[in-house]
């Protein structure tokens, strides 16, 4: 009994989420608040829980939904500067060059850009970062949120430089050679997995017959990114996700590069796209009104060009419009007048229906098909800032326009790996002054900018704490906006006033709906033995006996949607799944795997990261929808991760 009452606010929030019956859903705005207010009431008319205790975990919980708020608002401050400065057009421009805007190249590059992330930050940043990357690419937002969701499962393990392991399991007792062999063996689970997943996720987006065509690619990818962390997890569980999506990126580029197993795109597929069946595919997608692809950017009104024929020779001349702007037809070049830019665009399709207007330039190999065009996105980015450079001012360009995400990746890196140092002394809470508020706290602020409420409500060690220059939100995301924007602020499209002022309009709603899921989290968790969480862990753990090895992995991913977080899940039940194994005589490692993967598979169906992802591409639907397009696979995900783990457990 003690079981369905304390998980009765999950499954009404469930419930309300994905309603049965095509019932309408309740808005996680209104359905998480009622459901901790619904925990609140479990947990005083029915477990009889100090009242202190109880009321102190709210306030607690409150607090705590600062953390993926600002790093909501710091992703969403990143990309609004990245398009007022024309930083991301250029970037995608690139990797439309690069990829030929072939789809499952794409998917597979943001895949392992994710993990690398994953690898350095954690904290739900690589949703925050992949997903408009791949909107950009013309991908539509539900399905690239879905892919990115489901993708950061394969990497969460080891996310944040191995804190899920280190940090989640850092009370059990553990060596060193036990956190190895649960690293190894999550690491092999997750493998499995990835392999036979990652395409039938990577279908979310293409076609699965472009997926089959090019299987040979995808499988090489994978193994890029995958392999690696495999071989890095036999000896370090901080670094395989970084490690790995890194080798995985240089591997992915590579097999682009000299086009193995990528098959040209046929030419029947390449309005493949979901979100506009006639969307080109190397036609650019924004993510933000400010970007000069929006159909309101006054480029976008300038790329409508007419093109007429030559009717001696059939090349394409230009007519001169309202721009003062031609086409030259002894080059096939886009040739300005005045102080207009030039366009040479190597690209793929040869329908000139598409959308974006492509135009037939000339006659060169492509990766799907022999004909060069152009789409009125890719001539707005060109008229925006110029034609692709070659040499030392390509490189000085490619440096300086990719420093908004090159500068983030690094200083996650240098922030986050414990044996540079900048680790601890951003998280130092002394020398610190100190604000006694009567019986709410006793206030703290420490010379790292560190936020913490000790004594809540004057309930001994109900803490919080709020680490500003540690979270992914001043370090890196504002200071690499301001640093972005401070370079090419002659050439933005707002300031830095109107950035900051969409910010605070894109994280207002998603405040209530994150508090309500903190404050759930805090009601669950906070008690130790008599929290509502060990009570469902320990129970179970004593009625199934060798049956809990069934339900262990989904008590992990239990943890990450009702938590956000692989390592609070892993704090919640890791002493439970410990226990566990020793009363049913199974590997305690093996166990602790089993969890940890749970846990990470967990983060697709993740609510808190689910809410964040909305947030940050501007994708209005309801989560229910979401997560039942990912739950299958993370359900899967978990099967798959039992049955691998079976000889581990019983060795």
């Amino acid at each position: 009994m003690d079981v369905i009452m304390c998980l009765l606010p999950i499954i009404f929030l469930v419930g309300a989420t994905i309603p049965p019956f095509g019932m309408m859903p309740l808005s996680t705005t209104r359905s998480l608040p009622m459901s901790a207010g619904f925990m609140f009431l479990v947990r005083l008319m029915y477990l009889g829980s100090d009242p202190l205790l109880v009321c102190g975990s709210i306030v607690k919980g409150i607090h705590e939904a600062l953390t993926p708020l600002s790093i909501m608002a710091g992703a969403i401050c990143l990309f609004e500067t990245m398009e007022a400065t024309r930083c991301l057009p250029y970037m995608m421009r690139e990797m439309k060059a690069l990829t030929g805007g072939h789809g499952v190249a794409e998917l597979c590059v943001i895949y392992c850009f994710a993990m690398m992330v994953e690898g350095a930050s954690g904290f739900g940043t690589p949703v925050a970062l992949g997903a408009p990357m791949l909107i950009s690419l013309g991908h539509p937002k539900f399905e690239s949120v879905v892919v990115l969701l489901l993708a950061n499962t394969f990497a969460t393990v080891f996310g944040a430089a191995g804190t899920p392991i280190w940090y989640g399991f850092g009370s059990l007792g553990l060596s060193e050679e036990d956190f190895g062999e649960v690293s190894l063996f999550a690491a092999v689970a997750l493998v499995v997995s990835s392999y036979i997943l990652v395409p039938f996720i990577f279908g979310v987006i293409v076609p699965f017959k472009m997926i089959k065509d090019n299987l040979l690619f995808t499988f090489l990818a994978i193994s890029g990114a995958m392999l690696p962390m495999l071989g890095i997890s036999a000896f370090s569980y901080e670094f395989p996700s970084l490690l790995g999506g890194i080798i995985g990126l240089g591997v992915t580029a590579g097999l682009i590069h000299f086009k193995i197993g990528l098959k040209p795109i046929d030419p029947k597929e390449e309005s493949y796209r979901p979100m506009d069946s006639a969307r080109h595919s190397l036609d650019i997608a924004p993510i933000s009104e400010r970007s000069v692809v929006h159909p309101s950017s006054p480029f976008m009104s300038m790329s409508e060009l007419p093109l007429t024929m030559d009717e001696d020779n059939g090349d394409e001349t230009g007519v001169e419009g309202d721009e003062g702007h031609h086409l030259n037809s002894e080059d096939d070049e886009y040739v300005p007048l005045n102080n207009e830019i030039s366009v040479n665009f190597s690209l793929m399709a040869d329908d000139p229906n598409q959308t974006g207007e492509a135009r037939n330039i000339s006659n060169t190999t492509g990766l799907s098909t022999s004909t060069d065009v152009v789409t009125d996105s890719q001539r707005a980015i060109e008229m925006a800032i110029g034609p692709r450079k070659s040499g030392m001012a390509y490189v000085k360009e490619f440096l300086l326009r990719t420093s908004p995400i090159s500068l983030t990746v690094i200083l996650l890196i240098v922030t986050r790996i414990p044996q540079i140092g900048l680790n601890q002394l951003l998280k130092k809470t002394s020398p610190h002054f100190s604000i006694y508020f009567g019986t709410y706290a006793t206030f703290r602020l420490s010379a790292s900018l560190v936020f913490q409420l000790e004594d809540i409500l004057a309930y001994p060690n109900l803490n919080w704490k709020y680490e500003l220059l540690y979270t992914p939100f001043v370090i890196p995301f504002v200071l690499v906006s301001v640093i972005t924007y401070l370079i090419y602020r002659k050439e933005a499209s707002d300031d830095l006033g109107g950035i900051f002022g969409t910010v605070y309009s894109r994280v207002k709603s998603p405040a209530i709906a994150l508090a309500g899921a903190l404050t759930l989290v805090q009601l669950m968790v906070t008690g130790d033995e008599a929290a509502p969480a060990s009570i469902i862990g320990i129970v179970l753990s004593n009625a199934l006996k060798d049956g809990w090895i069934a339900i262990s992995a989904s008590i992990g991913a239990l943890g990450s949607f009702f938590s956000g977080s692989t390592t609070v899940s892993n704090l919640t039940f890791g002493s439970v799944q410990q226990i566990a194994a020793e009363m049913i005589d199974v590997n305690v490692n093996a166990m602790l795997a089993l969890q940890v993967v749970g846990a990470s598979a967990g983060n697709g169906i993740c609510l808190n990261n689910i809410i964040s992802a909305c947030t940050v591409t501007g994708l209005a639907v309801g989560e229910g929808k979401i997560i039942a397009k990912t739950a299958k696979f993370v359900f899967i995900m978990i099967v798959i991760a039992t049955l691998v783990m079976l000889p581990f457990l019983f060795k």
